[in-house]
């Protein structure tokens, strides 16, 4: 049985890891606009190599260097697998069938660029919703539905939103390589990007955009440094050892205060403040892969029950409401029933 002492470890593993978890995000960011991540790569971070590992089905195997002491591998996942002992995964985005025929239809124009992708995106989300709009057509009585109308309209706007996302791609093409439109349509996926003015920088930085607007939202309680993390772990803390010396399960369980600790940690170490803000919450808890509506209101629990006084906290306490809050709280962020 793991102890007490063993569960108050791991928030300060988690804020360790945070840096090479950043430095992680920025490799794969990089990687992603190098080689045209598309909807087959399924990601992992190789623990034994500190390597970000890319598979993807018919991709060259390769090995990239991302910056100085960090590397990108680069596998066909068709000859070889993940090895889970030492793999640690990422993201999983294998879509059947879909990712193989988008590959293969970039090919036959040449090469995978903007345009091409533009192309190849119209024609298969066009002929996906003219085959929907015709399913659709035949199986309702003719009474109900206009025979035509529906497929022609659909695989018009399947066509319209894969053209949209070749010229989002081209317009994100001539941001990264300061160039224009036209010639980012045309410029492949696989270009790599030349080193600019404030490139190099590495690390995650969380959007200032609600603090330099003139929308007011600057001023809102979200967005004003308030919780004391330091704080909130010492306080859950003492709600452990509340419930372990009184014997009463209504106390936060060490396994809930050690998985809500680490989250406030790591979310700390990100922003590099023992004083953070409530969107800072909602955002890290949205970024560990959490539907927005329950991040945001986790978030905001979380963070009522961080900017209170030691004393409320502890009045909360003593009516159990704290170890109610997080037995509600910390099975929904980490998808527990």
């Amino acid at each position: 049985m793991t102890s007490l002492e063993e569960f108050k470890t791991v928030p300060a593993i988690v804020a360790e890891l945070v840096p090479q978890a950043i430095r992680l995000r920025c490799a794969y960011e990089k990687i992603a606009e190098q080689t045209g991540d598309l909807a087959g790569t399924l990601a992992t971070w190789d623990t034994t190599n500190d390597a970000l590992v890319l598979y993807r089905p018919g991709i060259r195997p390769s090995k990239l260097n991302v910056k100085e002491g960090q590397c990108c591998i680069l596998r066909d996942i068709r000859r070889t697998q993940p090895d889970w002992e030492q793999e640690i995964l990422i993201k999983k985005a294998v879509i059947p069938l879909v990712s193989p025929t988008f590959d293969f239809l970039n090919g036959t124009l040449g090469r995978s660029t903007p345009l091409a992708n533009g192309i190849v995106s119209a024609l298969m989300l066009g002929g996906l919703g003219y085959g929907a709009g015709a399913l659709a057509e035949n199986l309702f009585p003719e009474r109900y539905m206009r025979r035509g109308t529906l497929r022609r309209n659909l695989g018009l706007a399947g066509a319209a939103a894969g053209a949209g996302l070749g010229l989002n791609n081209a317009y994100a093409t001539s941001r990264k390589m300061r160039q224009g439109f036209l010639k980012s349509l045309v410029t492949p996926n696989t270009t790599q990007v030349p080193i600019l003015p404030g490139s190099e920088k590495m690390g995650y930085q969380f959007e200032r955009d609600f603090e330099n607007s003139d929308s007011g939202y600057g001023t809102s309680p979200l967005f004003t440094p308030s919780v004391s993390v330091p704080q909130f772990n010492n306080a859950a803390w003492n709600d452990v050892q509340r419930g372990m010396y009184t014997g009463n399960s209504q106390f936060t369980p060490p396994a809930y205060a050690a998985a809500a600790t680490s989250l406030m940690t790591g979310i700390s170490a990100a922003q590099n403040s023992p004083i953070i803000r409530p969107s800072d919450v909602i955002r890290g808890i949205a970024s560990a892969g959490v539907g927005l509506a329950t991040a945001n209101i986790a978030g905001r629990a979380l963070s009522a029950m961080a900017g209170l006084t030691p004393a409320g906290q502890e009045k909360l306490q003593d009516m159990g409401l704290w170890g109610g809050m997080m037995h509600a709280i910390v099975p929904a962020i980490f998808g527990q029933k």
